[in-house]
Parts: structure tokens; sequence; C-alpha cells
């Protein structure tokens, strides 16, 4: 990277390769009269800091004529960007420019192809685990894992590589391990340096659905998420019970239950029942419900966006693939709004 020399005071925008953390150098020449040019070094970190005081690089006179605070200001941007603007030196009697700047990061880049993969109970998947040396960077980095599910080991083939190296991640899952979304981190550790990626490990259910009518009494088999998820006694569509999202009390934002899934051989659509109380307008509160193909990649919303004052049960039915795995969304959505709380209850989840 280089700047084109000038006299002015305009900021000057740089681009930091990468946008890695690492150590920049700018070099600058500065003319006290009468006693012609001189270059100096200032080094500072990419997140903003100077490092020390300048360094003369060229010999005209002493190295106390220019010091970081009087002469160069510096900004981090958005887009990995770093602004560079100069200020006066010895008390303005001199003209000074920006000679060049050098981003000088010794660090590594971390990835993973493919970033997401889907295993029934008992079986595994794999990845790989891609570095990038940044600045020759040479240190040794050890592989990790994190974020399993309950029953899921995680090896590294090898498991410690250098930046530029890549390695294999093997994910297995034993027959206990539940169905689900599990979103897991990679991390490469080094002695300088320390990243990480992502990865999604979906862990289907072979046999359909698992507690869909929520006879259980619990929510098992299913993944909650929001302010209040939870079972009720209260008008089930069946049974005893019904799943319940959202409250009779005021609620702030979407509370969701979700299960992953394989559809059985032989079966070719998915039903569930739902009933919404919701006293406010959709625009603001709402019952939704989403399935994903998680072989095709392709979501389908089953039920839009939906808000009355009492729908009373109604049932929504959908088309699957056997042997295709799904997930499943059920959403109630309030906002909190004081006098016209908005929750569903969701019944009778099947696959036939």
């Amino acid at each position: 990277m280089r700047v084109t020399p000038d006299s002015d005071t305009a900021p000057h925008i740089v681009q930091v390769v990468g946008g890695l953390a690492g150590t920049a150098y700018v070099a600058w020449q500065t003319n006290a009269p009468a006693q012609g040019w001189a270059t100096y070094l200032q080094t500072f970190t990419t997140a903003g800091g100077l490092i020390g005081s300048p360094a003369q690089i060229s010999t005209a006179y002493g190295t106390s004529s220019v010091w970081p605070g009087d002469t160069f200001g510096l900004a981090t941007l958005p887009g990995n960007q770093i602004a560079l603007s100069w200020g006066s030196a010895n008390n303005g009697s001199s003209t000074s420019e920006i000679y060049a700047a050098v981003v000088n990061a010794v660090d590594f880049q971390l990835s993973d192809n493919p970033t997401s993969g889907s295993v029934a109970p008992g079986s595994s998947t794999t990845t790989t685990v891609s570095t990038t040396a940044i600045g020759g960077d040479t240190e040794t980095l050890t592989l990790s894992a994190s974020g399993l599910p309950a029953g899921a080991s995680a090896g590294f083939t090898p498991a410690t590589i250098s930046p530029g190296g890549s390695s294999t991640l093997t994910i297995t899952t034993t027959a206990s391990t539940p169905p689900g979304s599990y979103p897991i981190t990679i991390t490469a550790t080094g002695a300088a340096n320390t990243h990480t990626t992502g990865y999604t490990l979906t862990v289907t259910n072979p046999g359909g659905i698992v507690n869909g009518g929520f006879e259980t009494g619990t929510l098992s088999g299913w993944t909650a998420s929001g302010p209040a998820t939870g079972v009720t006694t209260s008008g089930p569509h069946s049974g005893t019970y019904a799943a319940l999202l959202g409250s009779t009390s005021p609620t702030n934002g979407a509370s969701s239950i979700q299960q992953t899934f394989t559809a059985p051989t032989g079966s070719s659509q998915l039903s569930f029942w739902y009933n919404v109380t919701c006293p406010d307008t959709v625009n603001h509160d709402w019952a939704t419900a989403t399935l994903k193909d998680n072989t095709t990649g392709q979501t389908t919303t089953v039920l839009p966006k939906t808000c009355v004052a009492s729908s009373g049960w109604r049932q929504v039915t959908a088309s699957i693939v056997a042997g295709h795995s799904y997930t499943i969304t059920l959403t109630n959505r309030d906002d909190n709004h004081r006098g016209n709380p908005t929750y569903t209850k969701y019944d009778d989840v099947t696959v036939s």
C-alpha cells in the first residue's frame, strides 16, 4: 500500500490487507528550515494504537523533531480501512509529507468446507478445515471443536497444523445423540494468534416427529428458544397436553420450538394444529411456522404470519419427501405491549 506524497492536511485512506490484526508502518518525510529532509518511521497497530515514538530512518537532524502527538492521527473505518491524517510538526515551522504505509500482519485465516452437515444418530460427518498463512506465519496451530451435542465427539486428522495446512474434522454421533441443529465452533489456537470458524451439525430423527403430541408433559424432542415456551393442559387439541408459546401476560419477542427429523419411508405429509389468541394486529404480533428441507436447502412458510383474536384449533398440512431431512419451526411473536398479549398453542405434529 502506498500514499502519494503531498503536503496537505487532508486524511489519506489506506486499505488494510485482509482486515487482520497486525502491525502497520507509516514512513514520512519532514523538512526543517535550513536543515533539509529527514525520513521517519511510525509504528502502530491496525486497531489504532501508536507503538512508541517515531524512529528516524535517514540522517538529517535530531530524532526529536517529530512526535506522535503533533504529527499524525489515526482512525479505524468500516471496511478494514485506516485513515491517516497529517498535522503540523515543529510547531508549524516545517513542512511534512506522508511517504508510504505498509501493513505487516503475521497471522492466518481459518475456514471450513462444507460449513454444515446432517447425520442420523449413530453416524458421522466430515468437513475440511483449511488455513491460509498471512505474512509468513509459521506458528503451530492446535485444532479443537466445541458446542457438540450429547453423545457426539470430534476428531481432527491431523490434530495440529501450520498456517497454510488443512485437517479433516470428523464429528461422530451415537444412537443417544438427540435430534436438533447444533452450532459447532472450530478453533485454531497458535502461540501468537487464535481464530474460529463455524459449522452447523444437524442430527436428524430417523423415525419421524418425536413427542409431537407433547404428551410427555414437556418439550422433550424439541429445541426451544425465546422468552416463553412450555406446555399447557388448558384446552389441548387432543390428549392432555399442548405446546404453549407466549403467555397470557405480555412477552417480548419470538418464542419458538423446532425439531429436525427424517421423513420415514412411505410418508408424504406433515401436519399440525394451532390455536392462536392475538388481540393485536399482524403488524406487531403473530403465529407462524416454517418447514426447512435440509436435503435441498429450501425453506417453506407453511403458516404465514397470522393474528386473529381467537382462531380456535386449525390444521396446517405440508408435503414432504420420504428420506429427506426436515426442520419444523413453530413460532409465536408478541411485542410486549401491555393489555394485548399474544400466545399460540400447537399440538399433534405428525408425519404420514
